[in-house]
């Protein structure tokens, strides 16, 4: 029974010495593969390349520009000519200067929501039809706008005229005077009259009779409406004659200044009937009588206009876009057809197809006011001029949706012209001099008898230089990353294969002690078996 149990223990013994054999050796392959793994991480360090910082000399040329007095000129670049051609020409320079160049483009606006005087048009509605109709109402209202605006300034003109009180001034009735004394209530005034002479007594007007009061009160109170005199002049001031057709009025300060003989000449005006020769008009009643022929010209036009602008309202035209009021144009002013001809001109240079082209009589092939058939819009829009037309419009609201169609609009196309600063470049032989430190100094470019001096400057191009700093940055926050993942990842390795190298270790004392304790078992198993054998031999 002893023999046997030994037996069992040395058998368990070395199953279990061989158990941790076998978990030793899958200890060893696990932490062959960390090394591996850990190898790998190595060679991905080793791959990564460090970021270099970027060097501002990198991003700095040496440029050089000349100037003809009027525009400058900046070098682009320059190759050295060989001197094959013996012309003492020795670079080909390329070069380029800025200027604005009037140029047509065409812009779109998003959302353009464009309103109509009335309901929005539908897929029904002939834009044709509807610009023709628009076009006459508009012509007759721009017609009759420009006559009635004529004949008020020739209304205004009227009164200006009528206020001028050098028209009813006689210069030769109390001209070259030779006396001027108070008589009365007045003044006797006496002036040369062919061989003799002449005298002309000027009553105070407190002194006239009624009528003839009443005649002067009329006309100065015109003279005052019409500007001619001054609001504050009295009639006390006022010295009247009246003699057949003659028939005049001067002011006290004049003929006491002649009475002083400190002038010779008093200014007249004349009040009613006839002028004096040359004066505009005769009387005070053909200059009130062309004035009401102005006004009553004027009020009639303006009522021609009102019925035209009536009829152009009935007409359903685009109003708005926006907040920005749209401007129909019943005519081109030089500024206008200047622009619509240029945008014409280069959106066929880029074969943009416009609809400005329908607003003309093409078939000409001119685009002028005789060609021109109306359907053009202008507005305003941050202190800049565009243009549109009214197929444009009608195509940007046909398939809109909600009232009037406001709302899921098309883009608007839209059109503009301007100066837009464009280089012109230039390539040229050139006779090129340095100056002591190897900089060129001067320039002489065929086909041009001046020699420009150069002007040097370095220049460093900072948005480049920026963005490759922000690159640099980004590179290097990357690899900062990169380097982290790795090392964090080689941690855990090395967590990993210190936990594996533990057990290995646990696993060689266990596998000693089993070694031991196999021995002390196999000894004792050997003595059984000895005692055994003496036992059936004796």
């Amino acid at each position: 029974m002893g023999m046997a149990a030994s037996q069992a223990r040395y058998l368990a013994l070395l199953a279990r010495k061989s158990n941790c054999e076998y978990e030793g050796q899958q200890i060893n392959q696990s932490r062959l593969a960390l090394s591996n793994q850990s190898a790998d991480l190595f060679n991905q360090m080793m791959a990564l390349q460090v970021p270099s910082t970027p060097s501002k000399s990198d991003y700095t040329i040496l440029k050089y520009s000349f100037t003809d007095g009027v525009t400058k000129y900046t070098i682009d670049k320059w190759n050295r000519l060989s001197d094959s051609e013996g012309d003492g020409y020795n670079y080909s320079v390329t070069y380029h200067y800025d200027t604005g160049v009037y140029t047509g483009y065409q812009k779109y606006k998003n959302n353009p929501q464009i309103l109509f005087s009335g309901a929005a048009p539908t897929k029904s509605t002939d834009p044709d039809e509807e610009v023709k109709k628009i076009q006459k109402a508009l012509t007759a209202l721009e017609t009759a706008k420009a006559t009635m605006q004529l004949k008020e300034t020739t209304y205004q003109t009227q009164l200006q005229l009528a206020g001028k009180i050098s028209t009813y001034k006689d210069l030769t009735t109390l001209a070259n005077i030779t006396d001027c004394s108070p008589s009365g209530n007045g003044y006797n005034v006496t002036v040369p009259d062919g061989a003799g002479t002449k005298s002309y007594n000027l009553r105070n007007y407190n002194n006239l009779g009624k009528d003839e009061k009443a005649d002067i009160q009329e006309y100065v109170q015109k003279l005052k409406d019409y500007g001619a005199l001054d609001s504050t002049v009295s009639l006390s001031d006022i010295y009247y004659y009246k003699e057949g057709n003659v028939n005049f009025i001067a002011f006290g300060d004049s003929l006491k200044n002649a009475e002083e003989k400190t002038i010779t000449t008093v200014p007249a005006l004349h009040v009613t009937d006839k002028a004096p020769e040359g004066a505009t008009y005769l009387s005070m009643k053909q200059v009130d009588d062309a004035v009401q022929a102005a006004l009553n010209e004027y009020n009639s036009a303006k009522a021609a206009y009102k019925t035209a602008e009536e009829e152009y309202e009935k007409c359903d035209v685009p109003s708005k876009t926006g907040n920005v009021k749209l401007t129909p144009l019943a005519s081109l002013d030089d500024n206008q057809l200047k622009a619509i001809t240029q945008i014409l001109a280069d959106m066929k240079e880029q074969g943009i197809d416009t609809n400005i082209t329908k607003c003309f009589d093409t078939i000409q092939e001119a685009y002028n006011n005789n060609t021109y058939q109306g359907g053009i819009y202008t507005f305003e829009m941050v202190g800049q001029t565009y243009y549109t037309t009214y197929y444009d419009l009608y195509n940007s609201v046909i398939n809109g949706t909600g009232i009037n169609s406001i709302d899921d609009q098309e883009k608007l196309p839209y059109y503009g012209a301007s100066d837009i600063e464009k280089a012109i470049t230039n390539t040229s032989r050139a006779l090129i001099e340095k100056d002591e430190s190897g900089r060129f100094a001067s320039l002489h470019l065929e086909d041009d008898s001046l020699v420009y001096e150069l002007k040097s400057v370095t220049e460093t191009d900072e948005i480049a230089y920026e963005d490759a700093m922000n690159e640099y940055t980004y590179q290097r926050a990357l690899y900062d990353k990169q380097v982290s993942d790795i090392n964090a990842k080689t941690s855990i390795i090395q967590r990993q294969d210190q936990n594996l190298e533990l057990r290995l270790k646990q696993l060689d004392t266990e596998q000693n002690a089993l070694n031991t304790e196999i021995e002390a078992v196999s000894k004792v198993v050997k003595d059984n078996i000895e005692k055994s054998f003496k036992t059936f031999s004796g």
